[in-house]
């Protein structure tokens, strides 16, 4: 008889626990829901009017969402420690500030949403590299756009929001670059390239008009643009060897950093490309409405047949397909 009590005893408190533990991780479960679920279920809507914000930034200035009106604005919300903010940040410095870093219609921010004080966010940028301005105390303003930390939100020269990533930036920045470039100097479409005159690093004019019933390529660069040295070589072996003998086509070299000769011919020794670099190429970049590290191509009847809208080495393939194209005609 006491053996079988002694069980039903033990039984009944096993029992007894499993309901406990079933009910306190019913309560974390549902404490640890909520919050995400109502981020998740109540974001701003695109095209809503992005809420105002001022800040202070690691030099101690005021930064307000207003002193940028009429500019595409960019913002990068991080955890001054987050270990996946901190992965994203390299990323985010070479899609969404390189690439831009001419245009004075765009800006990109940085907001710690873990309010940090400036030591700790200073260690963030320190260990990322970044360039562009980081903000401080912003879970305030994370609150007001319904998102969190290591997420992007892009919003366009009107004030609206055009995208709020609702996935972690690293997913996201591929998505938030196409938007940017969307906004930032749409392309018009042209019918008909614009003539130029240009300097070549041996000091002759070099014009389009030269280049008549001719498919030619520009590529417009920086003379110490990191990305446009690296792809050069690509340039050379994907769009001009393969055409070398080929009487009908050309590739020309246009500097939109208006760099010296000496900056321009440092360009070409350090890239080996043989086709011929111009100068002061920062206004046909503007009739081109583009800018550096793009790849522009014009037909034979003087048409502009691609116009890329993304760096050289994501469009190589799509304009040697063209080249060979508008060749076979």
């Amino acid at each position: 008889m006491k053996q079988n009590k002694k069980q039903s005893f033990w039984s009944l408190s096993l029992a007894s626990k499993s309901i406990v533990t079933i009910l306190l991780f019913s309560l974390v479960f549902s404490s640890c829901t909520t919050d995400d679920d109502e981020e998740i279920m109540e974001p701003l809507e695109m095209g809503s009017t992005a809420p105002a914000f001022t800040l202070k930034s690691l030099d101690g200035a005021n930064v307000s969402l207003s002193g940028f009106s009429n500019k595409v604005v960019v913002l990068f919300f991080f955890g001054n420690n987050c270990p996946s903010c901190k992965a994203a940040a390299p990323s985010v410095e070479s899609m969404l500030a390189e690439p831009f870093a001419s245009s004075t219609d765009y800006m990109l921010l940085g907001l710690d949403q873990w309010d940090g004080n400036a030591a700790s966010v200073q260690a963030f940028k320190s260990a990322t590299n970044v360039t562009f301005p980081l903000l401080l105390n912003a879970s305030g303003v994370a609150a007001d756009y319904k998102t969190t930390f290591d997420r992007i939100v892009v919003i366009d020269k009107s004030g609206k929001i055009e995208l709020s990533g609702k996935q972690s930036a690293a997913t996201d920045i591929a998505a938030a670059k196409a938007k940017v470039m969307e906004l930032v100097n749409p392309v018009t479409p042209v019918a008909l390239a614009p003539g130029f005159t240009l300097k070549s690093l041996e000091g002759a004019d070099v014009s389009l008009s030269s280049y008549k019933n001719k498919v030619v390529t520009l590529f417009f660069f920086g003379n110490n643009c990191p990305s446009c040295k690296a792809v050069a070589p690509s340039v050379q072996s994907t769009l001009v060897t393969p055409f070398a003998s080929n009487t009908s086509y050309a590739v020309l070299g246009l500097d939109q950093w208006n760099g010296n000769a000496a900056s321009v011919q440092a360009f070409k020794t350090a890239t080996n490309v043989t086709f011929p670099l111009l100068l002061n190429a920062s206004g046909v970049a503007a009739e081109y409405k583009t800018t550096y590290d793009r790849i522009v191509i014009i037909d034979k009847a003087g048409s502009i047949a691609f116009s890329g809208n993304q760096l050289v080495s994501q469009d190589l393939a799509a304009a040697k397909a063209k080249v060979t194209e508008l060749l076979s005609k």
